[in-house]
């Protein structure tokens, strides 16, 4: 029985992609999880590797072809089998998807924010660089490619880009990228899908400050992360979720699926190829300690950023934490992950003045305190559900006492 290799979802807001080249041919041995195949969509390029042993057996999408999320792209079957030498039968629409592509200018529009038509295959992270900065089509198809085979790469195009002349141009308008338009859908999806309510919670970060002063520096040196406040967020976090299913949870039609594990997303800012979020998943969080969380989130967000995070690394969380305190923002209420039931907002550390009560009367002292804000789905979680969670996570963070 062959298996099938399917379009991943590189990312939450990430509805297509376009397959660039095929690694193996049809004949072709593979491995297990051997690379089979280079895809890209506005946000990452990855390889996709196979999901079994056995033989390539068909492809059913060319290269250059651009096509929707949960595509089928080929099939892998075993070794010994009839080797498919012409393209399948039609697909079912679900699994066979072409992605809606708007129609070009004739002359590739430079100058209007439109997408150059170069004949030149490009991926589509170059297109849209190509298009911001309105690159010829006549300086597409000349420009010398380092990629496989020749191919004109973001690098390669950012390199010709730095020794452009500047010059003085009119304000542009350009049609909402894929990325753009996805994050649009799932943001007003979820809103939509879920009752969204926020509670906030202030926090006083005294006694995790004194462990970080403690081990921040033999920290760095061993593990050659930082000691963040992130990773101590994610490892309360951890142990409040155990405790109160109903946050670790997904609503699917009439029932409740309550999470076994904790799943931790942790959003991360991008600016390439524009401003946005992604969320890379930490499996089994809940079984790590805070040095394997801190090598966990620095990693991830280090991949993400250089585009070297993997399919499946970016899906299957069940919580999700967002820290838009890293700019500034004292606090927020962000909208939940969907299939997810609450996310965590975290807003900005800072030193403030506070009144403690002391035997000998009340005392103002300097502490380090923030707000953290919790969007919760009403429809599966109370108001004192949600409160009761945060008070466990408030208790949990301001009485850390354990070592790294």
């Amino acid at each position: 029985m062959a298996d099938k290799i399917i379009m991943p979802q590189l990312g939450e807001s990430i509805a297509e992609g376009t397959l660039v080249k095929w690694l193996k041919a049809v004949g072709d041995s593979v491995k297990k999880d051997e690379n089979v195949l280079l895809i890209s969509t506005d946000k990452v390029e990855a390889e996709i590797p196979s999901p079994c042993a056995g033989v390539l057996q068909s492809i059913a999408v060319k290269e250059g072809e651009t096509v929707l999320v949960g595509t089928v792209l080929g099939m892998i079957g075993a070794a010994g089998e009839a080797i498919q030498t012409s393209p399948p039968a039609p697909l079912h629409q679900v699994e066979r998807g072409v992605a809606p592509v708007s129609a070009p200018s004739p002359l590739g529009g430079e100058g209007r924010g439109e997408v150059p038509q170069s004949n030149r295959f490009l991926s589509p992270l170059v297109k849209k660089i190509a298009s911001e900065n309105q690159v010829a089509c006549s300086t597409l198809e000349n420009l010398p490619g380092t990629g496989r085979d020749g191919r004109l790469t973001k690098n390669d195009l950012l390199a010709h880009l730095e020794h452009k002349p500047v010059v003085a141009t009119t304000p542009l308008s350009k049609p909402v990228s894929t990325m753009r338009r996805v994050i649009m859908e799932n943001m007003l999806a979820s809103r939509k899908t879920s009752a969204h309510v926020t509670t906030f919670f202030e926090i006083d970060y005294t006694n995790i400050d004194r462990v970080r002063a403690a081990h921040k520096d033999r920290f760095k040196a061993e593990e050659g992360v930082a000691l963040t406040y992130t990773t101590f967020l994610a490892a309360a976090l951890c142990l409040a979720l155990k405790r109160h299913p109903y946050i670790n949870a997904e609503i699917k039609g009439d029932q409740i699926l309550f999470k076994k594990d904790v799943h931790l997303g942790i959003a991360v800012s991008i600016e390439q190829p524009e401003p946005g979020l992604m969320v890379p998943v930490i499996r089994n969080a809940d079984q790590m300690n805070l040095r394997g969380l801190a090598r966990s989130i620095s990693d991830l967000a280090a991949r993400v950023r250089t585009k070297k995070i993997k399919p499946d690394e970016l899906s299957g969380g069940s919580f999700t934490i967002t820290n838009p305190g890293n700019y500034g923002a004292v606090t927020a209420t962000p909208i939940i992950n969907q299939p997810q039931v609450a996310i965590l907002g975290v807003g900005q550390i800072k030193k403030q003045p506070v009144v403690l009560e002391h035997e000998s009367g009340d005392v103002i002292a300097i502490r380090n305190r923030g707000w953290l804000a919790l969007s919760f789905d009403h429809r599966l979680i109370d108001g004192a559900t949600a409160d009761i969670f945060m008070a466990d996570l408030k208790q949990t963070l301001e009485t850390w006492t354990a070592n790294p």
